[in-house]
């Protein structure tokens, strides 16, 4: 079986050859006619996917219409954002655009909602993401120590402060020494921070688990 899978390679190797030698203009139609298919796996770029998103429906239709200026911040613009976290198919692509052109009323709208909820996950993850097209880090070090300091939830807790760890990793911050200094020896807070800091020390893991 081995030989003749070797000898089959061969076989393959020299009718590529020959025909892409034959038509060396055309290796696609050269291939292709010696029995092969060409697959296009080139896909769309996220900046193509974003420029071509539309809202889908009202409340996306809201967003953008506040994100254009044409709305002013409210509560139920906030709720709208909320609500397409939690959607069962979020519009990624159209709500990405405005993060990536770091759109002003979209941070306004995300520092808003952390107002009334500093320690909304979704929230904090967005103002993360927005970082990365608008560098502010003392900005994020401050929202994010504070929904640590906040949070009761320990698994919430724990969550936040990985966010806080990954979403700060690139600009040279090591969020869980500094949250080791805040929270007293022995408390629950601090017994997760110690984990978390001997779990990302063991084996340079790149992601922990908790």
């Amino acid at each position: 079986m081995k030989d003749y899978e070797k000898l089959r390679d061969e076989m393959i190797r020299d009718k590529v050859k020959e025909a892409v030698a034959e038509n060396p203009g055309n290796v696609q139609e050269a291939l292709e006619e010696i029995g092969f298919t060409w697959f296009d796996d080139e896909y769309p770029s996220e900046e193509e996917e974003e420029n071509g998103a539309v809202p889908e429906n009202d409340r996306q239709r809201q967003l953008v219409s506040y994100f254009e200026g044409k709305a002013p911040l409210s509560a139920a613009v906030i709720s709208a954002l909320l609500g397409e976290h939690e959607a069962e198919e979020p519009n990624y692509p159209l709500i990405r655009r405005y993060f990536r052109a770091a759109n002003p009323p979209l941070k306004k709208l995300i520092l808003a909602g952390l107002e009334n909820d500093p320690t909304n996950l979704d929230l904090l993850t967005d103002l993360i993401f927005f970082h990365e097209f608008e560098r502010n880090l003392p900005e994020l070090i401050t929202h994010l120590t504070r929904a640590c300091q906040l949070e009761d939830d320990l698994q919430r807790f724990s969550e936040i402060a990985l966010e806080f760890y990954y979403g700060t990793q690139a600009d040279g911050y090591h969020a869980l020494a500094a949250l080791q200094e805040i929270f007293a020896e022995g408390s629950d807070k601090r017994k997760i921070i110690d984990y978390l800091i001997s779990e990302a020390a063991s084996g340079g893991q790149e992601e922990i688990e908790f």
